[in-house]
């Protein structure tokens, strides 16, 4: 008796295994286990596996003094744990039934029947403890032997002669007990220890596609307008990942490919490959493993495979990311959710370059448009000044004139959004050539500004305070004294106009601070909207009123500054 048990031992726990591995395949299985949700037809599906289960250690059983030493339990228990009420249940009454019949005249079909079904519901019992994680090892040696000894209990109740069960029952009830829970310990842990395997693999590839995306991004902030970066993107899944070749096209071409197996012949492509082609028609991943009437790729495809995905904006696919991956005798579902992975990542990052790019459109578009209230504003001021001197001096007018055209000539010699220094210098200093002529010896203007000081600076941004401050910074014997003053100090330059004026009024600083103008001071509300628009929300504009006038100052920071530079450079 020892030797067929042991037997029956070791040919259940490899029967256990082989199946749990076999399970484990099964899309359907993967579902229910790991989503924990299924249609009822898969469940159904579910439960006839594992019914088949029970229906199998049945067969594999060892007969002994009229009942089956087996390990039909674990099929129904199994079942009713993973899948829930219908697979427990299903699995119970599929094997029960199977054991009734299988064995009609024997005195304990009846009972080993029922105690089949009871191991299929005793699972779904306690399926919803299991699916949030709260079980362990001795709680499933525990519910398995829970199981059988229901088993026997329902042989003592059911099963006459009584003196013929109770004998049954004291042979058989210790090595099934033991049996079945740890086979059950095995089977679970096989499961758990498949599906572990699974999932770091998966993670794997995500995590390396999740670090070629990061590698990448500085690469693709231009879409899909620059070869060299695609190229460099390229190099880098290369030397990333395990693949023969990438290519990076777009709707028409090959804008970019490498290949570390020097046996490809991917550059004798003349056109857009057929896997892009079609990964892009039909707005998803495709993978080519034959020729499919393709003579072009039968050389690649004899020993590689193509998994093409398509690269999209807004859900429109604007180009492919194709890999080349060596063919094996294994699956390439990793390989398949890495490169899937991948083209998505590559894809957010061209919506996301796409949506930069409209915002600086946008940003441009802002930036005219606030410019364009500058340009009236200031001829409005100059004309008034002319209109006065003309009368009084022709000549002197005349000259006026020419140094007005010559600051509008500057302005429209140029669309650049920001400007050197010493050009905006020349701004200011065109229009109080216009000033000094109205205010004459009333106007009084020092500017000190260091030769080294070399900086961008949005364009017209200084002539507007300037402006503000020859308007509203007199004295109360009518004179401006105007100070210009930069300085450049850790990360950024600082600019400041000061007069000897009243101050600002507490209702208007607010107002600038809020961006709500009520008419007066156009020139500082244009200003502080500007470098909101450049610079971010930060304050960047800093007024400081006191008895003896105002300060206003403008920080321009570094950092704007070297992205202006690079786009002009980049621009040229």
């Amino acid at each position: 008796m020892s030797n067929s048990l042991l037997w029956n031992l070791t040919l259940n726990i490899a029967l256990l295994v082989l199946i749990a591995n076999l399970l484990t395949k099964l899309k359907i299985v993967r579902r229910m286990l790991l989503e924990k949700k299924g249609s009822f037809c898969g469940q159904a599906a579910l439960a006839i596996g594992f019914g088949l289960f029970c229906i199998l250690s049945t067969y594999t059983g060892v007969q002994l003094e009229g009942v089956i030493v087996n390990t039909r339990v674990i099929g129904a228990l199994a079942g009713g744990i993973l899948g829930g009420p219908v697979v427990g249940i299903g699995a119970g009454l599929i094997g029960g039934i199977h054991r009734y019949f299988y064995d009609i005249e024997k005195f304990t079909s009846v009972a080993c029947a029922l105690a089949t079904l009871s191991a299929g519901i005793l699972g779904a019992v306690f399926s919803p403890h299991f699916q949030r994680g709260k079980w362990n090892q001795s709680a499933l040696f525990a519910i398995t032997a829970l199981s059988e000894i229901i088993q026997m209990v329902l042989i003592l109740l059911l099963c006459r002669p009584f003196d013929i069960a109770l004998s049954v029952v004291k042979t058989i009830a210790l090595p099934m007990i033991l049996l079945n829970s740890f086979g059950m310990l095995i089977f679970m842990a096989t499961f758990k220890n498949i599906f572990i395997e699974k999932d770091q693999e998966s993670a794997s590839k995500m995590s390396l596609a999740l670090s070629i995306a990061e590698q990448c991004l500085p690469y693709l902030r231009k879409g899909l307008s620059s070869r060299e970066d695609l190229k460099s993107a390229v190099s880098i899944i290369l030397s990333s990942a395990i693949c023969s070749s990438v290519l990076i096209t777009d709707r028409q071409q090959i804008l970019a490919w490498g290949q570390t197996d020097s046996d490809l012949n991917v550059d004798e492509f003349n056109e857009l490959p057929l896997p892009a082609k079609q990964a892009m028609e039909e707005n998803q991943f495709v993978t080519f493993t034959e020729t499919r009437n393709n003579p072009s790729l039968n050389g690649i495809l004899r020993h590689h495979t193509i998994i093409a995905a398509p690269l999209t904006k807004l859900d429109q696919p604007v180009g492919c990311l194709m890999v080349f991956v060596k063919r094996r005798w294994i699956n390439l579902e990793a390989d398949i959710s890495f490169v899937q992975g991948l083209a998505t990542l590559f894809s957010t990052q061209l919506e996301l370059s796409e949506i930069d790019y409209q915002k600086g459109l946008r940003q441009r578009a802002e930036f005219s448009s606030l410019q364009s209230q500058i340009n009236p504003h200031f001829l409005y001021n100059s004309l008034n000044t002319l209109s006065c001197i003309c009368r009084e001096n022709p000549s002197r007018a005349r000259e006026l004139l020419m140094a007005l055209a010559t600051y509008f000539r500057q302005t429209l010699d140029t669309d650049r959004c920001m400007i050197s220094l010493k050009e905006e210098l020349a701004h200011v200093n065109n229009y109080l050539i216009l000033e000094k002529a109205r205010f004459e010896e009333k106007l009084d203007v020092t500017i000190d500004i260091p030769d080294y000081i070399d900086c961008l600076v949005p364009t017209l941004i200084l002539q507007p305070i300037v402006e503000n401050a020859v308007k509203y910074g007199a004295d109360s014997q009518g004179r401006r004294c105007i100070s210009i003053v930069a300085r450049q100090v850790p990360g950024c330059v600082t600019i400041t106009v000061s007069d000897g004026g009243p101050g600002f009024p507490p209702d208007v600083l607010e107002r600038l601070h809020s961006i709500t103008s009520d008419g007066n001071h156009i020139g500082l509300f244009n200003v502080q909207k500007r470098l909101k628009s450049i610079y971010g929300e930060e304050d960047h504009l800093c007024i400081t009123c006191s008895s003896n006038g105002s300060i206003v100052e403008l920080k321009i920071t570094d950092a704007k500054e070297d992205a202006y530079r690079a786009e002009r450079k980049e621009s040229a």
